[in-house]
């Protein structure tokens, strides 16, 4: 079963043939009375599509049942509801059908609009916890993809596996052993501890952009996961002087990761991945409040909408269950409040897709985490 990720809202937000049908709804796992009451709310909120179809879209009922028979199918799998989570969102537009069982309660809802609806789905998605953890070390390297729930190891191409590959040098067991004591061992480090001689560093700096080079080509920057590098105390600075990956975070985890399985990684990894998500939200009134009245931010959803639409919302905040019916019209620049019309959508729920879909960031926040309890506010690039 696929999960919910950026990139499937991604997918969500480029469907290009309406009409968008959203239905959002809660569920349980398999109780027995609850399979058989489960069917009879999708049929319910199925029936209320189907009358906004046909009166709002003028749909004819054979385009109708066309549309919705994926979904209609689903009300005699009993397989189906017995293997639900807390909640079920279905999406529906010519041509496409998916549903996700998520881990979120969400009130009943269906909605018919010239958008999918994203906004319930925001908070889980936007403000997910996946980071990226780099264990950097001169013998291996190991570029990891993780969050709460689990680690994975990533094969990235153009990064190189350990300093050998990339070594100007040939280091035999011999040297290695007379550079380990006596005299002759006096100016090479290679455990991590003290300096680090001219000709080693430079050779760790092209070492380092390998590694940063293959990166970047690889992390999706719109996506803004920070990165966390593990390593012994000598190799940290050294990789920062080099670093172009702008999410790479100042806090660190020292120790040598050759002697670190994954899970060991993971489980010191996380709470400096939880301290830079939470951080996140934390100024977001002192913030607000320094840039009011600057131009740099607004809480009118007319500007915002077109702000959003023309790339220039780099953050947006909206208070959870909001919603404007109305339009917008890119020619006139001009928003319409309005409950008529087949161009009809929330605009909440637009300024939230445009955001995305132009590189920025989405919070739906709860009334008592909004500054000054207000309904929407948008940070702008310029």
């Amino acid at each position: 079963m696929q999960e919910v990720t950026k990139k499937v809202i991604e997918k969500l937000i480029e469907e290009k043939e309406g009409p968008y049908i959203s239905v959002y709804m809660p569920t349980v796992a398999a109780a027995s009375i609850e399979v058989k009451k489960m069917p009879i709310q999708l049929k319910n909120l199925l029936n209320l599509v189907k009358k906004e179809l046909q009166e709002k879209q003028k749909m004819n009922a054979r385009d109708i049942e066309k549309l919705l028979e994926p979904a209609n199918n689903l009300l005699g799998d009993r397989v189906f509801w017995q293997n639900q989570k807390k909640g079920l969102v279905i999406f529906i537009s010519p041509g496409y059908f998916q549903y996700f069982r998520v881990n979120t309660t969400f009130p009943e809802k269906s909605s018919v609009s010239s958008y999918f609806n994203i906004i319930p789905l925001v908070s889980d998605i936007m403000f997910d916890d996946n980071f990226y953890i780099l264990a950097l070390s001169r013998n291996e390297n190991r570029v990891f993809l993780a969050n709460s729930d689990g680690i994975t190891q990533l094969d990235i191409e153009g990064i190189p596996k350990n300093l050998q590959e990339i070594s100007q040098y040939t280091v035999s067991e011999k040297s290695l052993s007379s550079h380990s004591s006596g005299k002759k061992g006096a100016g090479a480090i290679f455990h991590g501890v003290g300096e680090i001689d001219a000709d080693k560093r430079e050779e760790l700096l092209q070492y380092f952009r390998q590694i940063d080079q293959g990166l970047n080509k690889y992390l999706d920057k719109k996506e803004k996961s920070p990165l966390i590098i593990m390593s012994v105390k000598d190799l940290v600075p050294i990789y920062f002087e080099v670093n172009s990956y702008p999410y790479l975070l100042k806090e660190t985890m020292e120790g040598n990761p050759d002697e670190c399985s994954a899970d060991l990684i993971h489980k010191n990894a996380l709470p400096i991945a939880s301290d830079y998500f939470h951080s996140q939200l934390d100024n977001i009134s002192s913030v607000y409040h320094d840039l009011k009245g600057t131009g740099k931010t607004s809480n009118q959803l007319e500007d915002v909408v077109s702000a959003a639409y023309f790339s220039r919302v780099e953050q947006l905040f909206i208070k959870s269950n909001t919603a404007q019916s109305g339009y917008f019209e890119p020619e006139e620049n001009k928003v319409y409040l309005t409950e008529e019309g087949w161009k009809l959508c929330d605009l909440y729920n637009l300024a939230a897709i445009k955001t995305i879909s132009n590189g920025g960031q989405v919070f739906v926040l709860d009334e008592e985490k909004m500054p000054d309890g207000e309904n929407i506010i948008a940070f702008y690039r310029y």
